[in-house]
């Protein structure tokens, strides 16, 4: 018997061992691929933009609030406003896959009404962007457990992938491109995660008289990729970041027993090499250097000690992101 046990025990561990080379073989393939296609990505500038006279962003969900009435979750969905745009930017998680979303319930409460939106923004296809595992699974998105019309017949859906949603056509935006009046997309940014590959976009606003404002979903491409495309393609400056960045120092929101998912398996360089607090400096120290107006970090994939680092460096350039709390951005 011991003897049996014993052998299963090494082939468990042969298993074990295979899967994780399997993995570091592929992770090692993508980050090359990944930094290749960032390196020669030739990139058409944006310059005819234009600009809003006033910004802004209502988180919908997210980790944080301070208003108990509203719920929260590990996901993100911002109502994203111009001067002439209601956007709405990703679509939460539904961890439960409930009816009503959290999404939808917060909307209801807020009196957000779906009819109003005209634009709807999908940064990339992770289950806390798009509605949840189930949509995520099926190359689609969605606000709560079924697929509804949407009511406003000029709706149009920019998103990251060859994505379906029934009754539309949506944009696939693989590059930098006008979206709106004073709005834009970065076009994809690729990254290979421990979880797969992954490429995501994030949405430019210009404010008249201040620059562009970047919202970013997640963060995975990571800052100083983000920064790069953006100064490429935009010849504005950069007033302010604003969303996740993905910065689970020491642990991000999401764990499986003691592995926290967000910091081992969604970003660094692999499982074995995440994410360090030192990494974070040098981005946090990045972001300095373009003297933002304004920088909000979401916690829904960066830890608490990490926000707080944030609003030290910037000071009063920062605000936190919590559902309910409108960030309004315009020139005094």
């Amino acid at each position: 018997m011991r003897r049996v046990l014993s052998m299963v025990a090494v082939a468990v561990l042969g298993l074990l061992l295979l899967g994780i080379t399997v993995l570091q073989v592929r992770q090692q393939r993508g980050n090359r691929r990944a930094a290749e296609i960032v390196e020669t990505f030739e990139v058409v500038p944006v310059n005819d933009l234009g600009s809003t006279k006033t910004l802004r962003i209502l988180p919908l969900v997210d980790y944080h609030t301070s208003d108990p009435k509203l719920r929260t979750e590990v996901g993100v969905s911002y109502l994203v406003e111009t001067d002439d745009h209601r956007i709405l930017f990703d679509l939460g998680q539904n961890t439960d896959f409930e009816t009503p979303s959290p999404l939808e319930a917060n909307m209801a409460k807020l009196g957000i009404e779906l009819a109003t939106i005209d634009t709807l923004f999908i940064s990339h296809n992770h289950l806390d962007h798009v509605g949840g595992m189930h949509w995520s699974a099926r190359n689609t998105f969605s606000f709560g457990t079924e697929q509804r019309p949407f009511p406003n017949p000029k709706l149009r859906a920019v998103v990251p992938d060859r994505m379906t949603y029934p009754g539309l056509s949506p944009i696939y935006a693989t590059r930098p491109m006008k979206i709106a009046q004073g709005v834009a997309t970065t076009g994809l940014i690729p990254r290979q995660l421990v979880i797969g590959w992954i490429e995501e976009h994030s949405l430019v606003v210009s404010v008249e008289g201040l620059g562009a404002v970047i919202i970013v979903g997640c963060g995975h491409q990571p800052v100083p990729n983000l920064v790069a495309r953006f100064d490429d393609a935009f010849d504005v400056p950069l007033y302010g970041i604003v969303g996740g960045l993905h910065f689970p120092v020491p642990d991000g929101r999401m764990n499986l027993g003691p592995i926290n998912l967000q910091r081992r398996f969604a970003s660094g360089d692999g499982f074995f090499r995440p994410i360090t607090m030192e990494e974070v400096e040098e981005q946090i120290a990045l972001l300095k250097s373009y003297d933002l107006g304004l920088i909000a970090v979401g916690g829904h994939d960066s830890s608490d000690a990490v926000i707080e680092r944030v609003r030290a460096a910037f000071g009063a350039a920062h605000r936190y992101v919590r559902v309910g709390e409108e960030i309004v951005i315009r020139a005094p």
